[in-house]
């Protein structure tokens, strides 16, 4: 399957909503095994790119992650960012803040948890909680606040964030309804995975309508030129992690990472260092 990263990217001031991509496409892969081989070959790109981007020490990459419940958030961090040095890799999970993150401004809880330069920062859903969760249920939302300046000030940060050397790349799992039943109910009915279920995913799916909208409103104001929103069809979850792996390759190997040059001064400190191991015992 050819990959062209703009076939999966909202455009800055364009109107494209979820409606504009596919929750599913035709797998790319004949077999399970060719998926598995696909997303190995991602993964070993991957992992050289997280080596350069370490001992360069230039940049740091943050990969936001959202999606509706069962998407498969989890599962894909796991499977692309599997290759990668666990020391080079930080992955948070935003869950409803705490009073002591509800004492602070709503990004200040991300803004601690960036990688620091030449890592990789996943955050499995992300600041853009605080827009769709009040967004659906706007009692959620102080009083005077309002969703579009969250978006404004959210594409500051990340302008602000880019001008720092933080690659920011922006990922959305496109489920079906559909799907997401399907997903809900095997977590049911296989003991294996009963304890993945939550009461509350059902609850939210009532409101299934109100968070497209809730999407569609952060991807119409938050996609820029910094910082692009993808959105990848997650009905096939091997389809979706190969499809993340491409871009976040995609957009690291733009950083143009290389391993750092030994100068000849520290080239001939190492010769004699070389020597001297030798010559112990």
């Amino acid at each position: 399957m050819k990959f062209n990263i703009k076939d999966w990217q909202v455009r800055e001031s364009r109107a494209q909503g979820l409606k504009k991509f596919k929750t599913a496409i035709k797998s790319p892969f004949a077999s399970e095994d060719e998926a598995k081989d696909a997303l190995k070959e991602s993964q070993d790109v991957l992992e050289d790119l997280q080596e350069a981007l370490y001992a360069q020490s230039d940049w740091s990459v943050l990969v936001v992650l959202q999606g509706m419940d069962t998407s498969g958030k989890d599962g894909l961090i796991n499977h692309v960012m599997s290759g990668v040095n666990p020391t080079g890799c930080e992955v948070t999970s935003f869950k409803v803040p705490s009073e002591q993150e509800l004492a602070h401004d709503f990004l200040w809880r991300a803004h601690r948890a960036l990688p620091a330069r030449g890592k990789i920062g996943v955050f499995n859903r992300s600041y853009y909680e605080d827009i769709v969760v009040p967004y659906v249920h706007p009692k959620q939302l102080k009083k005077g606040e309002d969703l579009k300046d969250r978006a404004h000030d959210i594409v500051q940060f990340e302008k602000y964030l880019a001008r720092q050397k933080v690659l920011i790349i922006k990922l959305y799992l496109h489920l079906s309804r559909g799907e997401q039943k399907r997903r809900l109910l095997a977590r049911l009915d296989d003991p294996s995975k009963n304890w993945k279920f939550s009461e509350g995913d059902v609850k939210e799916r009532k409101h299934w309508k109100r968070y497209q909208e809730a999407y569609d409103f952060c991807f119409n104001r938050t996609s820029h030129a910094h910082a692009p929103w993808h959105i990848l069809p997650a009905d096939d979850k091997p389809t979706a992690r190969w499809l993340a792996a491409q871009v976040i390759n995609h957009r690291m190997l733009d950083l143009g990472l290389k391993q750092p040059k030994v100068d000849s001064s520290r080239k001939k400190e190492l010769k004699k260092i070389r020597t001297h191991i030798q010559a112990s015992e």
